[in-house]
């Protein structure tokens, strides 16, 4: 039962990180709107490939080594500018075309998954602490919390771009699809500077006195 147990609470928090508004899940929203679920589905499995990339690295660096957290401050500044160039490009949308390039490329889902220093310390903070207590009762437990931390991840992502993508045919509407985008820009400037400011204040909280 305590395994079982263990395997649930390990999917209802892929469940929330699926669910909780960042730059990856306003990315799939927009790739739906310009481009259609179906097609959208593949930037949602480059952004599980990056975040299981990413978070692979978490885990064998804190089982294996003991890096400063002044390091992920330091990716979250990189990360913040990253996301004020993708909130430009994303306010550039003025139509919907469907033979259109890809916005977000998988070497852009990649930078933007790398540089995002609020994934890093979400894992450091929150997951690695439950990937310790789940390789206590689990063989290969930090491995099998990867896998259905990010398979519930995958339910909550794919769930969320499918109902955004119901509304394509209003949004997609000439009168409002620059309002849409732009609002996405707004989003994407809001983590950017949240992310900043939160890396700057550690930052200072460390070197500043």
């Amino acid at each position: 039962m305590t395994i079982l147990s263990e395997i649930f609470s390990i999917f209802i928090l892929g469940l929330i990180g699926g669910a909780n508004p960042g730059p990856l899940i306003i990315s799939c929203c927009s790739e739906s709107l310009r481009l259609g679920f179906i097609k959208s589905l593949k930037t949602i499995v480059w952004g599980l490939i990056a975040e299981s990339a990413v978070a692979i690295v978490v885990l064998v660096l804190i089982f294996n080594l003991n890096p400063p957290a002044q390091i992920f401050y330091f990716i979250g500044l990189c990360g913040g500018l990253f996301l004020i160039y993708l909130a430009y490009q994303v306010s550039k949308i003025n139509s919907i075309s469907e033979q259109g390039a890809r916005l977000f490329t998988f070497k852009k889902i990649l930078i933007l998954t790398v540089l995002n220093g609020s994934f890093w310390l979400f894992w450091l903070t929150i997951c690695i602490p439950l990937a310790f207590e789940a390789n206590k009762i689990l063989p290969f437990g930090q491995w099998l919390f990867l896998l259905i931390f990010e398979f519930g991840w995958l339910v909550a992502t794919v769930a969320i771009v499918f109902i955004f993508s119901r509304f394509r045919k209003i949004l997609n509407n000439k009168k409002v699809i620059k309002i849409v985008y732009s609002f996405m820009a707004l989003i994407l400037l809001y983590f950017a500077v949240k992310m900043i400011l939160s890396s700057s204040i550690n930052l200072w909280l460390l070197y500043g006195k």
